[in-house]
């Protein structure tokens, strides 16, 4: 079967081969006593309902129209949200909920976002902070839309933005196509042969491009995304024992979130983590010393304008840190001619 060039493609084909398997888990937490897991036949039918809603707002004509998403991890909204927008033939722009309310009205103004999907805490939160234009709330049980036409998508819409920081200045929306993030997930497909039977750690925040890799690289393959507490993601010691005992073998983690868990011993406290996808920052040789012995330690690097990881490579105990080699098939991005004449290990510590 042709490797898909949309990127919601990844997770149709999965739930048509996997439609039992379990493609949200939200362990107990703070204010949810129990677990939660939403099987991929229930997330395809919530999306495509979401979808059909979302055509009076994204059929209008708009060339690649954008749907803001303020929608929380913890109650699997926002991974409804992100697939029904998909499937609708728009584009997303995740919000992270924790954002001033400044920077939500100067996202919302920027992207020119036709409707908002959020609940109704953020309907009032945008209500109260003075914003006009169109909500859509998330409620009540997804209608089943077996007559859904869905529209045809292509290779060159826009798939999500992301916005930077705006540490340098004001905040910019990288946009990017399907053909672009569905060439990345296909490489991870390719590269890291995971199965159905993984569980990849949800933890970054929904605003930053690695929450990309870290859903996508589990629901190209009918993997279960499994979604940490955003104090559990923020406090490294807490980290610990919530993969030991939902017994999760993939961890995308920043380095600084690593260290600050303070595990001494990782191969013995946490044995079924067999990958550690890092990024984000400079890799210290200490931390792959300690943490890459017993498992597969890779280094992804890359801006954000070359959809999420441009540079990857497996790295080892008492050898160089690099930052590898393209990702599969890439092609804008291009290094200076300089920085590539420089060891590995030096473009490493310039990354």
């Amino acid at each position: 079967m042709p490797e898909p060039k949309i990127l919601h493609e990844f997770f149709l084909r999965a739930a048509t081969r996997h439609p039992e398997r379990i493609a949200v888990e939200i362990p107990p937490g703070t204010g949810r006593p129990s677990r939660r897991q939403i099987r991929y036949d229930e997330l395809d039918r919530s999306s495509r309902d979401l979808a059909a809603r979302l055509r009076a707002y994204t059929g209008r004509g708009t060339s690649d129209p954008i749907v803001a998403l303020l929608l929380p991890r913890e109650d699997g909204s926002l991974y409804q949200g992100q697939l029904g927008v998909l499937r609708s033939g728009a584009a997303h722009v995740s919000i992270d909920g924790r954002v001033p309310d400044a920077r939500l009205l100067l996202i919302l103004e920027d992207s020119d976002a036709c409707v908002v999907v959020t609940n109704q805490e953020g309907e009032r939160r945008l209500r109260n902070c003075g914003y006009t234009g169109e909500v859509l709330v998330l409620e009540g049980v997804a209608a089943d839309r077996e007559d859904f036409d869905p529209p045809v998508v292509d290779p060159h819409t826009l798939a999500y933005l992301i916005y930077t920081s705006g540490t340098t200045g004001r905040p910019k929306a990288v946009q990017i196509e399907h053909h672009s993030v569905a060439n990345l997930i296909g490489s991870d497909v390719e590269r890291f042969s995971l199965g159905p039977e993984a569980r990849v750690a949800q933890s970054s925040s929904v605003s930053v491009d690695a929450a990309v890799e870290e859903i996508w690289m589990a629901w190209s393959v009918g993997a279960t995304v499994v979604v940490l507490d955003d104090e559990t993601a923020r406090l490294g010691p807490d980290l610990i024992p919530f993969l030991r005992e939902e017994r999760i073998p993939v961890l995308c983690p920043t380095p600084t979130l690593l260290r600050a868990t303070g595990c001494r011993t990782p191969q013995r406290e946490l044995p079924d983590l067999s990958l550690i996808y890092i990024g984000g920052e400079a890799v210290p040789p200490d931390l792959v010393d300690r943490w890459a012995p017993g498992r597969r330690f890779e280094n992804g690097y890359g801006p954000t304008e070359c959809t999420v990881t441009a540079l990857r490579t497996e790295l080892f105990p008492g050898q160089p840190v690099t930052i590898g080699h393209p990702v599969r098939g890439l092609e804008a991005f291009v290094l200076d001619e300089q920085l590539m004449q420089l060891p590995d290990g030096e473009i490493g510590e310039l990354c």
